[in-house]
């Protein structure tokens, strides 16, 4: 199979309100189909694969140019064999142990946030709950004051909403405002840090020496990807949990009765729901994939989103399938850029659940409420969760 006749549209698929049509229809367009605005997708799990295998042939160091960084963002935006050098001395940063750690603090601010609506009866998860517990997190792992928050929550959903995934593209006038603020309040920051030194893994970074040290612009580079990479998407994979919950009682009972399987729901939510769903990459030469061969230079979007749906490679499909305890989705990516703070992500989506199920155990939609993503965009979140249940405490 190669490419289709007629230029493929992918802003006509149908995500708004339901990506199982959306996804449908884009897989219906074959393994690696040329859009009309001149991207090349990567559809079957065949092609995604293979990108995933040749970090060689689709580069990550110049995908990302539409954010409006003036620094590469670390270590995303970085190639081999640089790009080992930044994974040896973060991955232990996040890892499950140093995550864990920050377990009793995190759900204390995922619970203050829910209670704040949990006696009204309603309330809307998106903008109360799913924009502003990721950011607080962010904040509290970079020993940041949560009083920021607006500002952060501002700056990541300006730049993301308004960027473009193609990268030939020129940065809009606003994001480059907004990236350009968020660099000056971060190095305002690192310069605080640097003389005034925390528990922080901003801190941590700070101290690395010899050959391990890291210059200014790299520093800047991680904390610019920490925004605009770990608040919008676990925004949005909070909101899509709850809505999954919400929309499908035996699911939320059965999650009540058994809260061990709190792991796999949230598994199976980041595997049909990625926030991230494709993954820009730009081709370094002239590559064959699926028998379709793709120029040099060429920018390229991998389909997280269709391989995580395969029913070759997943038995629920389009479906939630609570069965398989570990089913090796790409929700967060695969290949070395496989996505960094997976195992804080993960934490934080499985302590919201947690905490939002003391509180507010039964719920649903609101009557006639239908929730959507903004379309198209290169990352997907409810634009709102409007939610009904009855009063805590009353």
């Amino acid at each position: 199979m190669t490419v289709t006749e007629e230029p493929f549209r992918l802003n006509d698929a149908p995500m708004a309100k339901d990506r199982t049509a959306g996804w449908t229809y884009v897989r219906a367009a074959g393994d690696v189909v040329k859009t009309a605005e001149g991207m090349w997708l990567l559809i079957s799990p065949e092609a995604v694969q293979f990108a995933h295998r040749h970090p060689e042939l689709f580069s990550s160091a110049r995908a990302f140019d539409g954010l409006g960084s003036p620094v590469p963002l670390i270590p995303i935006a970085v190639d081999p064999p640089d790009h080992a050098r930044y994974r040896r001395v973060l991955d232990p940063m996040l890892s499950p142990k140093v995550v864990g750690a920050m377990d009793d603090g995190l759900r204390q601010q995922a619970r203050e946030l829910i209670s704040a609506f949990a006696g009204r009866g309603e309330c809307d998860a998106v903008p109360e709950l799913a924009r502003l517990y990721p950011t607080q997190v962010f904040l509290t792992l970079f020993g940041m004051p949560l009083s920021d928050r607006d500002k952060f929550i501002h700056w990541a959903e300006t730049i993301i909403e308004n960027s473009n995934n193609n990268v030939a593209a020129e940065v809009d006038p606003e994001v480059a405002q907004c990236a350009m603020e968020l660099f000056g309040y971060l190095q305002t920051y690192i310069d605080k840090k640097r003389s005034e030194p925390g528990e922080d893994m901003l801190s941590r970074i700070l101290a690395l020496d010899g050959e391990d040290s890291w210059s200014n612009e790299e520093v800047l580079g991680l904390c610019f990807l920490f925004v605009l990479a770990g608040l919008d998407t676990v925004t949005a994979m909070i909101g899509f949990t709850l809505y999954h919950l919400a929309r499908d009682s035996d699911l939320r009972r059965r999650l009540a009765d058994d809260p061990s399987l709190t792991t796999q729901v949230v598994e199976e939510i980041l595997r049909l729901e990625p926030a991230a769903p494709v993954n820009p990459r730009v081709t370094t030469a002239d590559v064959e994939v699926c028998g379709t061969v793709i120029p040099a230079n060429s920018p390229v979007l991998l389909c997280i989103a269709t391989l995580n749906r395969d029913p070759s490679l997943f038995s629920g499909g389009d479906q939630i399938d609570l069965t398989t305890a570990d089913n090796g989705h790409r929700g967060f990516g695969g290949g070395i850029h496989r996505c960094l703070g997976s195992h804080l992500a993960r934490r934080e989506l499985r302590i919201v659940v947690e905490e939002f199920h003391k509180l507010i155990p039964d719920y649903e939609l609101a009557p006639g409420a239908e929730p959507t993503i903004v379309w198209p965009s290169g990352t997907f979140h409810l634009t709102g969760l409007p939610l009904v249940f009855p009063a805590a405490g009353g």
